[in-house]
């Protein structure tokens, strides 16, 4: 039996993000994904439970490697109209990028038909979002914010960044922000 290594697992999903990028959600095949990796199905399925999980392990690496770091510096602002105005700008950034709207509208394609949105969802933004909702309790026990439900207002933030622009990119409106 093989060992599992970090090496391997991100030259899956490097694979994966190809082949969902090429062929969507419902064109890839995990097949196709352990050839381009250059390993068996077996050892796919041994990192990867589906392709469900493979999906959103690959949206969550990309995720991952530019929201860890943009709420981390939310995190430690201590100017709420500043955090909010870098926040705001580098995450407008990060979801209207090519291959994030690509990934989003594979998930409103799916997410009807599965639990792929939910899943997502709740291994994804949900659990980034918990931490501004930290950081906007803070704001607010510190007096720099009025009180609020943290939750909401940190929807509604979310909500303000995206809005219009990134609904339009979506569609295919847009062909890129202004």
């Amino acid at each position: 039996m093989r060992v599992k290594t970090e090496e391997k697992r991100k030259c899956i999903l490097e694979a994966a993000k190809a082949v969902f990028l090429e062929r969507g959600f419902l064109g890839a095949s995990m097949a196709e994904v352990s050839a381009r990796a250059g390993g068996s199905k077996q050892t796919l399925y041994s990192y990867f439970a589906s392709k469900d999980d493979l999906f959103v392990a690959t949206m969550l690496e990309k995720g991952a490697k530019i929201m860890d770091p943009l709420f981390t510096t939310f995190e430690a602002e201590d100017d709420l109209r500043t955090a909010l105005s870098r926040f705001g700008r580098a995450f407008l950034s990060f979801v209207s990028s090519d291959e994030v709207l690509a990934f989003r509208r594979m998930i409103i394609a799916e997410g009807f038909r599965s639990n792929l949105g939910q899943l997502f969802y709740e291994n994804g933004p949900k659990r980034s979002w918990t931490r501004m909702v930290a950081k906007l309790e803070q704001f607010m026990a510190e007096g720099k914010m009025r009180r609020a439900d943290p939750w909401r207002a940190s929807m509604h933030f979310q909500a303000l960044c995206e809005a219009r622009p990134v609904m339009r990119l979506l569609e295919g409106v847009l062909p890129s922000l202004p």
